[in-house]
């Protein structure tokens, strides 16, 4: 490309001194075949190259599961996608934040009334001390098992399944007991 700058820039040069006959950069071009360079390949990194399996595989097994999820009794019973489902998982995150705010104020208060009264007249400052402090503990508490709870729900099974029903480690240990349970009812009549 510096080259075809540098025959442009010449010929422009010698054509404003005057000269005649100078022909064009296009004229001079046709029927030439320029090659360009071509640009470096970078070789993927072999673990980047893995992830993307890895993620393609759990796309398409979603894609797979959403797709076949009205034919699938096992599926059907367990509407992620309904309404009523979002308005329950709503209702559970905004009585677990209620729970959260009633336990700090009820530790507050325990610490800044309960001690008095089972102490004695103490200072204003002090009894708001002891109450914050109290609120801070609860809060630290309340946040601990709240992150506990919400990891046990989010807790998603790693495996890559490349398509069919969703499968899981213990399945066979599940259907042995199912199973058995099965049969043990049959003969309760």
């Amino acid at each position: 490309m510096s080259d075809i700058d540098w025959l442009y820039d010449h010929l422009k040069t010698r054509r404003s001194k005057g000269e005649k006959d100078i022909p064009f950069l296009h004229t001079l071009l046709e029927g030439a075949h320029i090659e360009m360079p071509e640009n470096e390949t970078i070789k993927r990194n072999p673990d980047l190259e893995a992830r993307c399996v890895k993620l393609r595989a759990q796309q398409e097994a979603r894609e797979y599961r959403k797709m076949t999820k009205s034919v699938d009794n096992v599926r059907m019973r367990f509407p992620e996608d309904s309404i009523s489902y979002q308005l329950k998982q709503l209702n559970r995150q905004l009585i677990a934040i209620g729970q959260f705010i009633i336990s700090i104020f009820a530790g507050f208060l325990f610490g800044f009334r309960g001690v008095e009264w089972m102490v004695g007249n103490l200072d204003f400052g002090f009894r708001l001390l002891l109450g914050v402090m109290c609120a801070l503990v609860i809060a630290l508490a309340e946040i601990y098992f709240l992150a506990k709870k919400l990891n046990e729900e989010l807790n998603i099974p790693e495996t890559v399944q490349l398509g069919g029903p969703l499968k899981f480690a213990d399945q066979q240990n599940f259907t042995s007991n199912n199973t058995k349970s099965a049969l043990e009812k049959q003969h309760q009549d």
